[in-house]
């Protein structure tokens, strides 16, 4: 089922590995929340080499939320998550805007949410892969909720 996953985005020559992660905010909540280790579930949900992408917004949306997401934004923090400048409009303000103008602008993209609404748009409008969290566990969405 593993290498299942892997084959679901294998047409798109935009994602080959090592594939980049772009990871929203309520992805690494949820992770801790769920106690899963997010660089060896990425690992295990994809099955091959990975980056962990972390925007800007992101990291100054968890500063925002304060203390209660301290964790969380220590987790981010590691030298291992690439932390990748924004170069949206200044019009933009949220995360979630922030991670669906960057997938929309640069293809190459797999992006890690648990907002409904993102995957919905990211999944409708931009056909690309989308990693989730169900039963303490990433998985990649099916390819034909992808296509």
């Amino acid at each position: 089922m593993k290498i299942k996953n892997f084959y679901n985005f294998k047409n798109d020559q935009n994602i080959k590995p090592p594939f980049l992660v772009l990871i929203d905010t309520n992805f690494i909540y949820f992770t801790l929340k769920n106690k899963i280790d997010l660089f060896e579930g990425l690992l295990n949900c994809l099955c091959a080499l990975y980056i962990p992408v972390v925007s800007r917004c992101v990291i100054m949306e968890l500063e925002k939320l304060g203390v209660r997401f301290r964790l969380a934004l220590k987790c981010i923090r590691d030298d291992r998550i690439i932390k990748l400048e924004c170069n949206h409009p200044p019009n933009i303000v949220y995360a979630d805007d922030c991670i669906y103008n960057t997938a929309k602008n640069f293809k190459c993209f797999i992006i890690a949410t648990c907002d409904k609404d993102l995957k919905r748009r990211i999944r409708n409008l931009l056909k690309r892969p989308v990693i989730s969290i169900k039963k303490k566990k990433f998985y990649i969405e099916s390819e034909n909720q992808i296509r």
